[in-house]
């Protein structure tokens, strides 16, 4: 039986293997298949390579979250839209399909789906556009912080990881184009150290891919297969 996405999503617009240079899905996009294998649909900023790891799009801790988070305008509530008042550079756009909180009070603890922004280089008063209104007032006392889709431009896990594991490349995903990553149940990944199976496996030792679990690093996965330095091993993951 051929490899089919189903699940969640009633009409799977790309399968498994399929890629375009168009998103026929929303980035993050959840779907299975019949045997359980959970993915992501996610933009690749280079061209993937099977059996890698990949990582969320990198944070952005000087124009999206900085220690303290970013000054605002005030805000009523049921306003649709943020102004912030920090000096930015963020293009048109960056962080749609994002998120926002608020780091401190007033506002702190709400999470908002951001829909579009404006652009700004070196300059304050970009305005986030949501996807749903404010719950909670905003006062200039408030201080934002943001997220970009975490699936809108992953990237190999580097040696020095910097963004939480989006899932394994289970084919070639070309430059700047869309497809599907895996987050759940068997898959083949790159090992870095012998793995015994049954072990836990954390990202790193090499780029891309995986090793005994470490105390510092979140477990995504265990073993299905005894895993050699530098050779491709079975992994049921469970990053979902």
């Amino acid at each position: 039986m051929r490899t089919s996405l189903t699940g969640p999503i009633q009409v799977v617009g790309q399968d498994v293997l399929a890629t375009s240079t168009t998103a026929l899905h929303n980035l993050g996009t959840y779907a299975e298949t019949q045997d359980g294998r959970g993915f992501r649909y996610v933009k690749a900023v280079a061209a993937t390579v099977a059996g890698k790891l990949y990582q969320c799009t990198p944070q952005d801790a000087t124009n999206y979250s900085p220690a303290g988070g970013l000054a605002v305008a005030a805000a009523a509530i049921g306003a649709t839209s943020i102004t912030v008042t920090t000096s930015l550079t963020v293009t048109l756009n960056a962080l749609a399909g994002g998120y926002v909180t608020m780091a401190i009070t007033p506002g702190e603890g709400y999470t908002y789906r951001v829909k579009s922004n404006t652009a700004v280089a070196g300059a304050a008063n970009m305005v986030i556009v949501l996807e749903d209104p404010l719950v909670v007032a905003l006062t200039t006392g408030s201080k934002l912080v943001a997220v970009a889709n975490p699936y809108s431009a992953v990237v190999i896990m580097p040696t020095s990881i910097s963004a939480a594991p989006a899932g394994v490349s289970v084919g070639i995903i070309p430059t700047a184009s869309f497809g599907w990553v895996q987050t759940h149940g068997p898959v083949s990944v790159l090992n870095s150290g012998g793995t015994a199976i049954g072990l836990s496996v954390t990202p790193g030792g090499a780029a891309g891919a995986v090793k005994t679990g470490a105390t510092t690093l979140n477990d995504i996965g265990y073993c299905l297969n005894a895993g050699t330095t530098a050779e491709y091993q079975m992994v049921f993951l469970n990053i979902d």
